[in-house]
């Protein structure tokens, strides 16, 4: 089970820092928000990286900065494959030419792709997170990204058992219900095939609600996987 932890820095500098921090601190991996760094340069920031490196490049509908269009972003993260990414993460809504495009420049360089889809308001049911799995999977996802927010129990218990799903399938995932109500799911859904799960080094540095810090969950691991 892999931990990511997720860099939103406003300068190249920063970013190299943080990346570094990161690794020094336990985590496997790192999510970098490249439409946050206002001096960007892939090439360098890449070059030396001192553990795997996740890029992504959002949107202000997902919380992000890029203020271009899906072309512009699929350039992005082109040019993150070409400088060494070790994934990048797309949404499930870029069109299907862009995100081909992406998946077989992937491939190419043995980069993995993760498509996502977000939700910040609700957890669509059962059947519903299922056919989107089925969706982003036929998009040709090297990882099924789905992230929602949770009302209930209900929807993390839902959420979990797409995880059991997807494991049986063998379908590399990233499931998490988002807010209070859901952080079971981000503890739970990697033990059943999980890719990774996001955790920060502080509660400062959160993206999403509800995320862990790395020492809470890989002390929530512990607990349910004392072998670890």
């Amino acid at each position: 089970m892999k931990i990511c932890v997720p860099i939103q820095a406003k300068t190249q500098k920063e970013a190299q820092k943080r990346l570094l921090e990161a690794s020094k601190k336990g985590a496997d991996l790192a999510e970098v928000w490249l439409d946050q760094i206002g001096d960007l340069d892939l090439k360098t920031l890449l070059k030396a990286k001192p553990l795997p490196v996740v890029c992504i490049c959002k949107q202000p509908k997902d919380k992000g900065l890029f203020r271009g269009d899906f072309l512009e972003l699929s350039q992005v993260l082109l040019e993150a494959i070409n400088c060494g990414a070790d994934y990048v993460d797309i949404p499930m809504s870029i069109p299907e030419n862009l995100s081909n495009k992406i998946v077989q420049s992937a491939c190419k360089k043995k980069c993995k792709v993760i498509i996502s889809y977000h939700d910040f308001k609700a957890t669509p049911s059962y059947p519903k997170l299922i056919e989107l799995a089925e969706v982003i999977q036929k998009k040709g996802a090297s990882v099924v990204k789905i992230a929602t927010q949770a009302k209930n129990l209900e929807d993390t218990v839902n959420m979990i058992g797409l995880a059991t799903l997807l494991q049986t399938k063998k379908i590399p995932h990233i499931l998490i219900a988002m807010g209070q109500e859901g952080i079971l799911s981000r503890i739970l859904t990697p033990t059943l095939g999980g890719e990774m799960m996001f955790a920060v080094l502080n509660k400062r540095q959160q993206t999403a609600p509800g995320q862990l810090t790395v020492k809470e969950l890989r002390n929530a691991w512990t607990l349910i996987t004392p072998s670890l």
